[in-house]
């Protein structure tokens, strides 16, 4: 038995092109090296927000889906589809079903958005799929895992696919989601619990995060891959293909020339965020050291250099600071002055509202020592 779970694809992603992000998942996942697997999971978030048809990345997406069923029907390998977080996949994902739907050559595949069991006759295992925020209590878990337990006449699964996080996951990172219980998965699942939604690949015991496949922010500078199962072993692979998202230390020694040292290092539209002292003399140049690197996505994280660094943060974008206040102090109502930024800058839908709501909660709760928007 050999499976490879995958998660966290984000298609149509707003800083990481969707062009590299297709040759990066098939010049890693859809290899030579991978034809022998059975089955392919997506554990979520295939997409990351809703896109028009129209535009360039919609065309993108869709001839990658033709040649992802293409490696599928060619290796007999049949492909689960998990729908992810409601506010990056919107049900888009089903359009991978569409398509295969009027292919001649169609593959074995079905997407879950909903919580179900399912049986893959190709190696004989019962899978349990979850989409990212199903349930809201661990009582409501229980029950409608109970009926698709008793359904199918189960007492247990061999293997999870899910979308959301374990406890363990965000410990120390205020949440208002439900998270799931790791001793309840250990005694529901025979083999491994596979989960997306943090990028991070962090396993414990049996669970097995893959994390995204590719880098999609500042503060996800690990690495990336994915994940292959063999009989009952399980290997990570870093993908050597996965976007460069580098922050670089700014101090009172860096120069220019060592810095464009540093900076060659890393391929033409790298995302290259300098994190500073406010009265450091690259925080007044900054436009020029734009300028400097125009093959480069330059930013810019200033700290406030008379303050205590543990209390106090500024916020920066590409061009210009979010100026909240002269001393940006968590105990400040930092929630209302962000959502009064944000909201003035972009428009949002009504579910993207509640979700920043949430995000500007969480926020607020928090005592991080360094504010940033990435």
């Amino acid at each position: 038995m050999k499976y490879l779970v995958t998660s966290d694809i984000h298609l149509g992603h707003r800083k990481t092109p969707t062009k590299h992000i297709i040759a990066s998942f098939v010049d890693t996942i859809l290899t030579e090296a991978n034809k022998d697997i059975q089955v392919l999971f997506i554990a979520g978030d295939l997409f990351d927000h809703l896109l028009y048809l129209n535009t360039p990345e919609a065309q993108q997406i869709v001839q990658f889906f033709h040649k992802l069923l293409d490696y599928c029907h060619q290796h007999q390998i049949a492909l689960r589809v998990l729908e992810g977080t409601p506010l990056h996949d919107q049900f888009q994902s089903q359009i991978l079903t569409k398509i295969n739907d009027i292919r001649d050559r169609k593959v074995d595949l079905k997407y879950h958005k909903v919580l179900e069991i399912d049986y893959i006759p190709s190696i004989q295992k019962h899978v349990l799929y979850i989409p990212d925020q199903w349930v809201n209590s661990q009582e409501d878990l229980e029950r409608q895992v109970n009926q698709q337990l008793a359904a199918r006449n189960l007492t247990q699964v061999d293997i999870a696919i899910l979308h959301g996080a374990f406890k363990y996951q965000t410990k120390g990172i205020p949440t208002s989601e439900f998270t799931y219980d790791e001793s309840y998965f250990h005694h529901l699942v025979k083999g491994y619990i596979h989960i997306g939604h943090y990028h991070v690949h962090n396993p414990l015991d049996r669970i097995i995060p893959n994390g995204s496949l590719e880098r999609l922010a500042h503060g996800e500078e690990e690495d990336k891959g994915y994940v292959t199962v063999t009989n009952d072993t399980w290997q990570f692979h870093i993908n050597p293909f996965s976007f460069v998202y580098k922050t670089i230390q700014i101090t009172a020694k860096t120069t220019l020339e060592s810095l464009d040292k540093q900076i060659s290092k890393y391929p033409a539209e790298s995302q290259i965020r300098l994190q500073m002292k406010k009265d450091h003399p690259f925080n007044t140049i900054f436009q020029e050291l734009r300028a400097r690197y125009p093959n480069h996505h330059i930013k810019r994280l200033v700290k406030d250099s008379s303050s205590d660094t543990s209390s106090v943060a500024y916020i920066l974008t590409d061009d210009t600071p979010l100026q909240l206040s002269e001393n940006l102090i968590l105990d400040t109502n930092v929630k209302a002055a962000l959502e009064t930024v944000i909201m003035n800058k972009h428009s949002f839908t009504p579910s993207e509202q509640v979700k920043l709501e949430q995000y500007l909660q969480i926020f607020e709760s928090s005592k991080s020592t360094e504010t940033l928007l990435a």
